[in-house]
């Protein structure tokens, strides 16, 4: 008995290699190709330059994210217990400006002329100080603005793969940014999109009002097209710690490549 389950287990493989061997016989050129290049993908880890590529053409695509030299970008902020609009300008190669209004009354600016932060309370304006400043210019080089992912090389950032990590049913892949003066934050970009949805970092919400640091996480969704450019139009802040929500924003819309003075950055003052 024995000895004719090990013929019949024998003549199962050998028609096995048999149907393998004729698959491979029709299946040449191109085909075959094919079909050997999704076998070695599916087992092959992906690069960290793969997923900026990716993201990339996801963005919209070298061309057209290179293209955008300005935004002007009008928003609702809402923070606990307090509303605002904003109108957020950013200009390259790194400049950026943020008018906030409460009741259609201009009450506050903070900006970053390329070399350091200034603000204006209602009254005057003064110098923002080395951690205010820091986190304004991080705003402006993160990508999502002006900026695409795959020029943060070239402006001496580093771009590293920190691998998988699964956040809500999705298997992010999570990517170490280091900002050319050692800041660090991770990006989480979502497979099915190759689009940035989440950032995480362990920093203050506003530095110069409560400079504790807390693990931040930041969310961005409703993502649009404008001059041929992905742009979140939702995004909101929350303290992983606590569990409780920050900040959250509304785009009401975007404005690409407007004209904007380059006196426009510089503190009011000086202009």
């Amino acid at each position: 008995m024995l000895l004719r389950r090990s013929i019949a287990v024998i003549r199962r493989i050998l028609l096995l290699v048999t149907s393998l061997y004729v698959i491979a016989k029709h299946l040449r050129g191109p085909i075959l190709f094919g079909v050997v290049t999704v076998m070695l993908s599916c087992d092959r880890a992906v690069t960290v330059q793969e997923i900026i590529d990716r993201n990339t053409k996801a963005m919209g695509g070298r061309a057209a994210i290179e293209a955008v030299h300005s935004i002007e970008v009008n928003l609702h902020i809402s923070d606990p217990g307090f509303e605002a609009d904003g109108v957020y300008y950013a200009a390259r190669p790194g400049k950026m400006r943020i008018d906030v209004s409460t009741a259609g009354k201009h009450v506050f600016t903070e900006a970053f002329d390329g070399q350091r932060g200034w603000e204006w309370n209602g009254k005057e304006s003064t110098t923002a100080s080395l951690k205010a400043t820091a986190a304004l210019q991080h705003g402006v080089e993160l990508p999502g603005k002006l900026f695409g992912l795959h020029e943060l090389k070239q402006r001496d950032h580093h771009v590293d793969l920190v691998g998988r990590e699964n956040i809500d049913g999705i298997n992010y892949y999570a990517l170490g940014l280091t900002l050319k003066d050692g800041y660090r934050t991770t990006l989480y970009v979502d497979p099915n999109t190759w689009l940035i949805t989440r950032r995480r970092d362990i920093r203050p919400l506003h530095v110069d009002i409560d400079p504790t640091p807390t693990t931040i996480e930041q969310l961005s969704s409703d993502f649009r097209t404008i001059s041929g450019v992905q742009f979140a139009f939702a995004g909101s802040e929350t303290d992983l710690n606590t569990g409780k929500v920050l900040e959250t924003s509304q785009i009401k819309s975007i404005k690409v490549n407007p004209a904007i003075d380059p006196t426009f950055f510089e503190k009011l003052e000086e202009r």
